[in-house]
Parts: structure tokens; C-alpha cells; sequence
């Protein structure tokens, strides 16, 4: 007699890996939660490019204010 493997959403919730439980869910589902990941991941290299521009890094070694305690 041939054994059934049991379809991967089958299986408690609990046992399920990440990667299984991805896959249980509708195809739609997983169309929305790829967009996301991908939306935020855009938005935040635009915003990082903004706060590049906004706020330039200043050079190694060189502060921009006096340290010296005044006379």
C-alpha cells in the first residue's frame, strides 16, 4: 500500500516552518505580502537617500564645533 503524504497545510500550525506556512497561505496572499516587503523595502532606500542629501556625512577627524573651553 502506498503511502499519502499529507499536504503541507495539513500539518498543526505549530510544526509548520516559516517556509510552510508561507506556502499554506492563497496565492493572492502571498501576492500582497511580496508587494509589501517590496514597497517597504523602495520606500526605505528613498527615504535613506533623502536623509543622505538632508544630512551629509562630514569628514573623518574634523568636528564641527570648538572643544577649547573659552578664556
Amino acid at each position: 500500500m502506498a503511502s499519502k503524504k499529507t499536504p503541507q497545510s495539513a500539518e498543526p500550525v505549530v510544526a509548520r516552518s516559516l517556509w510552510q506556512s508561507y506556502k499554506a497561505l492563497p496565492a493572492r496572499t502571498r501576492l500582497y505580502v511580496s508587494m509589501a516587503v517590496c514597497t517597504v523595502g523602495a520606500v526605505g532606500m528613498f527615504v535613506s537617500d533623502y536623509l543622505e542629501d538632508k544630512y551629509p556625512a562630514t569628514p573623518q577627524g574634523i568636528t564641527t564645533y570648538d572643544s577649547r573651553p573659552a578664556p
